[in-house]
């Protein structure tokens, strides 16, 4: 038997999803040689497919020692440790990769999500800083250098090690704003601009830097603009559950908790429930149970698609927020709940009275925000992320005013960002059953 050949034939059967093809090929190649590090690898992958994530992992580390230089296998090792909720042994395993194959752009995109996440790298950054010594001219190292010695508080450090990445032009990054953001909240915001400005002179139709550069500057915005929230978003779909999961996004279960008691003191679910701006679905599979027709909106067709696999709700529209609460809806709903979709609108006014009108007597709404905490500052205030914050006596000032009453708030630590929990709060409105006199 020629090994290579039946080894191949396998891959192509593994490929096309003959699961069965594939493994009496490689069962072939590792009877000819029970050590075959490449029949052991995809011999693996194929156990993974099946939903054998630990023989999987087994196999593909026997597979490693036999070759250890497989940058392929330990980034395929770290998916699956990922995927079994093995952090620390996932991101040793990407690491592992790119100190073989420093240019290996799956491994650095995968170690890039799981920093976004991490609080304590101390191991990984000595060995980014030799990768960027030994490869100065690889952007991707530079990247998560820079985010590496950020987490581990080395600010001046990090800066730099990000301003270097805006050397290498603005078509190698997926997100060419992302380091705007993060070097304001370094203290290096007249860098930011600078660069958000060369963005915009090159593409000056651009609404996503336009925005940015306007949050960046502290301009006077009352929202973001719509085509900013869909194009942001639908950019963002595929990669969005996992980057929040790195995150230690905690909004949706705050929400549905809140919800989950409140339905406690009902004899029934609430019969008509809309989750405005639900993204990929995240609260609606935690408060389904608890309603009776569950609509979702969202701008972006890309989250939407992704809410729809759930097959939780029972209407998906994509529509903005304020349009579809002042439409001529087919019925007024029980509850509303809003997870972070405020983040993106400053001025609640427009919101607060649309609300009013899409709520029945009696209708609730349980909401997160970003807490801005100034006493004595404005009501609402974009931060350099293009989200804003809001004043939580504005909460409830807005509220009042379109006929609401503020029943409810509860401070909380949304999610990490660069190392550093974002706060925020739950809270709850409702309308009154009879209008005031």
């Amino acid at each position: 038997m020629e090994v290579d050949a039946r080894l191949q034939e396998g891959i192509n059967a593994h490929r096309s999803g003959n699961l069965e093809a594939a493994l009496a090929a490689y069962k072939d190649v590792l009877t000819n040689d029970p050590d075959h590090a490449d029949g052991l690898h995809f011999l693996g992958l194929l156990h993974f497919d099946a939903g054998k994530p630990d023989n999987a992992v087994t196999l593909i580390r026997k597979s490693l020692d036999q070759n250890s230089r497989n940058a392929a296998a330990y980034n395929n090792l770290g998916n699956i440790l990922k995927l079994s909720e093995k952090q620390d042994e996932a991101l040793e395993a990407y690491v592992r990769a790119v100190e073989i194959e420093p240019r290996h752009e799956e491994a650095w995109n995968n170690i890039n999500l799981m920093l976004e996440g991490a609080t304590n790298n101390d191991d990984l950054l000595p060995i980014l800083r030799e990768i960027v010594r030994l490869d100065p001219d690889n952007p991707n190292a530079w990247h998560n250098y820079g985010m590496s010695l950020m987490l581990s508080g080395h600010r001046d450090e990090a800066a730099d090690a990000l301003e270097r990445c805006l050397e290498f032009g603005a078509d190698v990054w997926s997100d060419p704003i992302w380091h705007a953001r993060v070097l304001c909240a370094l203290g290096r915001r007249d860098r930011a601009i600078e660069h958000l400005e060369s963005l915009l002179r090159a593409d000056p139709d651009n609404t996503i830097v336009r925005y940015q550069l306007a949050a960046v500057r502290g301009d006077d915005l009352d929202q973001a603009p719509e085509d900013y929230v869909k194009t942001h978003f639908d950019s963002f779909s595929d990669s969005f559950d996992e980057v929040l999961k790195n995150l230690g996004y905690r909004a949706p279960e705050l929400v549905a908790e809140e919800v989950v008691r409140l339905a406690e003191t009902r004899p029934g679910p609430f019969p008509d429930v809309v989750d405005l701006g639900c993204g990929t679905g995240l609260c609606g599979p935690l408060i389904r149970a608890r309603c009776g027709k569950l609509t979702g909106i969202d701008l972006s067709p890309g989250m939407l698609r992704k809410a729809a696999a759930l097959e939780v709700y029972d209407f998906l529209l994509e529509v903005e927020l304020v349009g579809f609460l002042n439409s001529d809806l087919p019925t007024q709903f029980d509850l509303a709940v809003c997870v972070d979709t405020l983040c993106y609108i400053g001025d609640l006014t427009p919101f607060m009275e649309a609300l009013c009108r899409a709520l029945k007597p009696g209708g609730l709404l349980v909401a997160s925000v970003e807490h801005l905490d100034e006493a004595d500052g404005p009501d609402y205030r974009v931060d350099a992320t293009g989200r804003y914050l809001h004043n939580p006596a504005y909460l409830k000032r807005s509220a009042e005013a379109a006929g609401l009453s503020y029943e409810a708030e509860k401070f909380v630590a949304l999610r990490q960002e660069l190392g550093k929990d974002v706060q925020g709060l739950v809270f709850r409105l409702s309308k009154p059953d009879t209008p005031p006199t």
